[in-house]
């Protein structure tokens, strides 16, 4: 599929499903009483908006069904095989993979930033998981007490012009 448009804005409105998404996600990791697996103690509920705006705008840009699921964890956001990796909400830029995460998979690179008041969305790339475990990628960003994850450079992924359905 030939994709044209790199970016978008989110609208008001699909910030509002956003952010009532990211609750609904919250309360029932809470409710299960699920802890992270990988060590993380950032800001949860705001590190989720922006995967799930992430999300939102590959749908978007890719005109794609966005299916607002919760409790879904490892498998697909979008389609049958689209993982998105949000980058904006903390010092990470780059594609995150982890050594669980399905190789079969594709793994595209959404980055938020606020604009005018507005979020954003700008689609960096994707890469397909087993192409993304390559040792050369291979970090634990300086937290030897968390699990090691593979950081995909932007120049190591496939534009976004062009990408399999």
């Amino acid at each position: 599929m030939d994709i044209q448009l790199h970016d978008c804005y989110l609208n008001w409105y699909e910030v509002s499903v956003a952010m009532h998404l990211v609750g609904l996600r919250h309360t029932e990791a809470m409710r299960k009483k699920l802890q992270d697996k990988h060590g993380y103690t950032g800001r949860d509920v705001h590190d989720n908006l922006y995967g799930v705006l992430g999300e939102m705008a590959f749908a978007k840009i890719s005109n794609r069904y966005f299916p607002m699921t919760v409790n879904t964890f490892k498998e697909a956001d979008i389609g049958d095989d689209w993982q998105i990796r949000t980058v904006g909400s903390n010092k990470n830029t780059n594609l995150i993979v982890r050594y669980a995460d399905p190789n079969e998979h594709n793994y595209a690179l959404i980055s938020i930033t606020k604009e005018s008041g507005m979020y954003k969305a700008t689609f960096k790339g994707w890469i397909k998981g087993k192409d993304a475990k390559q040792a050369r990628f291979l970090t634990d960003f300086g937290y030897p007490t968390r699990p090691k994850v593979f950081r995909v450079p932007d120049s190591e992924l496939q534009r976004p012009t062009y990408f399999p359905f």
